[in-house]
Order: structure tokens, then C-alpha cells, then sequence
């Protein structure tokens, strides 16, 4: 055997299989089809927001344990990854009453540090941000921003350092079970066999699954990143202790200057669907239109949410996918026939966060360890009903 386990796609969530993989002694060897650092997957860039507000609980549950993973990872390599500088979500209770109610019950049940603002005295808190009489905000102290380039950068180290083997820009090209204790990994290079093989190919796991007959219901989206300059007497700056923020009801998420200075990131959390995630970048009128529309939506969601920001035009764009589930809810199953193929796919915009813990489920199901989550919300069967 060429390894007890084999990874197949080197973005967050599969750096952390292979990082719980190899500090519990396996074997492991992971392959990223395109060469490190790339920008054709969903993980790259500077920044992802980090946070517990979800009406899902499951969510909330997984939480707590990715936090702490974050801060041991930054203890192992002495790189500073996460930014505790809080995350204020904003609700439109007219549209959003039933989550928002479902978040604070969660947050309560799993005793995660909230305060609730109501929308008259956001701008008194946030200077920058509107305040709206409609709104109630939640703002969570144990949130903020995690610097995803140096994440990914921090988790190859680890996992190198603990003997697994990083095979970057050698594609996957069909995964063949043997028995139940055999696996042959053929790759543009050669062939390797394992016990067990773990998934995490985000938009392209069709392409792989069609070697084991299997397609799963899951949509690449393109998403487009803007970044936006700061008016003059306004500043939306990390070095402040801005938080990151969501417009929940607009869809609207914000990340405070950082990576580039006097620029924050303001996006929605959707894209456009694609057909093929290897020609996303390929312009039709179809997405060009969809694109535009979505740039004047949100032109018009910043004036109203953020009036220090000059929402006239962007002033850089960056590209990366989602890989969507019919429910938005994350994948983590068996191939139906083989249980020694894993699955994780469809996190929908959400996989980034809840990265440490889920790399441990699924390092778990692959080495037929016994998981603490229960994993029915995330199983395959549920399409199915």
C-alpha cells in the first residue's frame, strides 16, 4: 500500500483531513490537481469570516471545537491566522424575525458569547454602519477573520512536518475500489493504492465520482469578491477594531480593511451558476448580465448599510466558487456502495469555518473511527426523500 488514506483535492477542508489524518500516526498522502498557490478553487485569498450565528444547530454544535483547532494550529507554526475582532450580523425583523429568534436560541443552548443591538444604535457601536429601526443586530464577540492564505499555507507545513506527502499539480484522474480494504488512486502520473480514499473536491467531484457511477445534485457557483474604497473621515479598519459584518436579510457580508489598505471587502453570498468549473472565467451575456445586476444590487445594499463607503465602482475584484447542495448544506457521507470512499462536498459558501472539525469527521469515517457529530444532516439519503 502506497498510504493508509489518500486525499483528493488540497483546498481547506481537505488539508485538514490530512492534517488530523497525520497527527494521528496514518499514512496519508493528499493530491491538488492545480500547483500551490493557485486561485481555481473555493479556499484561496486573504480573508474568510469566521462566526456562530447559524439557525442550523449543527452548525453551531461543530463551532466551537474549529475555533480551538485555529488557535492550536497558529501555536504550531507561530502564524497568526485568526483575528478575534467580533462579527456583527444585521437582521431586517420584518423578513428575518423566524432565523433570527432560531439564532439566539441556538447561541444560548451552546453558550456562545452574543450581544443583541437594536438597529437604532448600530451607527453609536459601529461608526460606519447605518443605523435602521427595523433591524436588531447580534454581535459575537468569539468571531472575526481568518487570514485563509496563510491558513492553507500553515496547514501544508503541519502536515508535511507530521509526514504526510503533498502532491500538488498532479490530478486525480478515476478512483477504482478493489474490496473494502483497497483503493487504486490513478493520477496523471502513476497509480497508488490505499485502504480508504477522502473526497473534497469541491465543484469538480462529478468528475471525479463518474469513475464509481456516482453524481451528486451540486451546483458550482462562480463568486465575485469586490473591494471597495473608504471615504475620506470614514475608517473600516481591522487596526480600529472594526468587526466583520453581514447585512443577513441583503445577503451582504463585509470584511474590514486589511490585506489591502483602505479597501474592505464587501460581497453576497451567491454567484453564478456554471456548467463547467474549469472555464468559470469564460464571459456569456447570460453571466455578464447576471454579474451586472448583482454589482447594482449591491451598490445599492452598501449605500444603504455602510455610508463611509464609495459605492460608485469597485476598486478590485477577485474570483473564487462555491460549490452548492440543493439545501446548502454540507456533504459528509459514504459512497453508497463503498465505504471506503469518503464524501465531502456542498459546503455552499459555509466550509471554510467549520474546516477543523469537519477535516476531523471525515479523517474519522475514513479510518472507521466512531464521529462525536451526528452526521444525519449531512448524509446523501436526505436527497433522496
Amino acid at each position: 500500500m502506497d498510504a493508509d488514506v489518500i486525499v483528493v483535492g488540497g483546498g481547506i477542508n481537505g488539508l485538514w483531513t490530512g492534517f488530523h489524518l497525520t497527527h494521528e500516526g496514518k499514512k496519508t498522502i493528499l493530491f491538488e490537481q492545480f500547483p500551490y498557490p493557485h486561485t481555481r478553487g473555493s479556499s484561496h485569498g486573504q480573508s474568510r469570516i469566521t462566526r456562530s450565528s447559524y439557525a442550523s444547530e449543527e452548525y453551531v454544535a461543530i463551532l466551537p471545537e474549529a475555533n480551538k483547532h485555529w488557535k492550536e494550529l497558529e501555536k504550531e507554526t507561530g502564524k497568526k491566522l485568526y483575528l478575534d475582532i467580533g462579527c456583527i450580523n444585521m437582521y431586517n425583523m420584518k423578513q428575518t424575525e423566524e432565523e433570527f429568534n432560531s439564532i439566539i436560541q441556538n447561541l444560548k443552548k451552546h453558550q456562545i458569547n452574543h450581544e443583541i443591538i437594536p438597529g437604532e444604535q448600530l451607527s453609536e457601536r459601529f461608526h460606519g454602519i447605518s443605523n435602521d429601526s427595523q433591524y436588531r443586530g447580534i454581535f459575537e464577540t468569539n468571531a472575526g477573520l481568518l487570514r485563509a492564505d496563510k491558513c492553507l499555507s500553515a496547514l501544508q507545513e503541519s502536515f508535511k512536518s507530521h509526514g504526510g506527502e503533498l502532491r500538488d499539480g498532479e490530478k486525480v484522474l478515476s478512483v477504482v475500489p478493489i474490496n473494502q480494504d483497497k483503493v487504486e488512486v490513478k493520477t496523471s502520473i502513476k497509480t497508488y493504492t490505499c485502504k480508504s480514499v477522502v473526497l473534497t473536491c469541491g465543484p469538480f467531484i462529478n468528475d471525479l465520482l463518474a469513475s464509481v457511477h456516482l453524481r451528486l445534485p451540486v451546483q458550482p457557483i462562480k463568486v465575485t469578491a469586490y473591494y471597495w474604497k473608504e471615504k475620506p473621515g470614514f475608517t473600516y479598519s481591522i487596526a480600529n477594531n472594526f468587526p466583520v459584518a453581514r447585512d443577513v436579510s441583503a445577503r451582504v457580508y463585509f470584511l474590514p480593511s486589511c490585506e489591502y489598505p483602505g479597501l474592505v471587502k464587501i460581497c453576497k453570498h451567491s454567484g453564478v451558476a456554471v456548467d463547467d468549473p474549469n472555464t468559470r472565467d469564460v464571459i456569456t451575456r447570460k453571466i455578464e448580465e447576471e454579474e451586472k445586476k448583482a454589482l447594482e444590487e449591491l451598490k445599492s445594499d452598501i449605500g444603504i448599510r455602510f455610508p463611509g463607503i464609495d459605492n460608485s465602482n469597485p476598486a478590485i475584484k477577485e474570483t473564487c466558487m462555491y460549490t452548492d447542495s440543493p439545501d446548502k448544506n454540507s456533504i459528509l457521507d459514504f459512497h453508497p456502495e463503498h465505504s471506503n470512499i469518503v464524501i465531502g462536498t456542498g459546503f455552499s459558501g459555509t466550509g471554510f469555518k467549520t474546516s477543523p472539525t469537519v477535516g476531523g469527521i471525515l479523517a474519522a469515517m475514513a479510518t472507521g473511527k466512531q464521529c462525536p457529530y451526528p452526521l444525519e444532516p449531512f448524509s446523501l439519503n436526505r436527497f433522496n426523500q
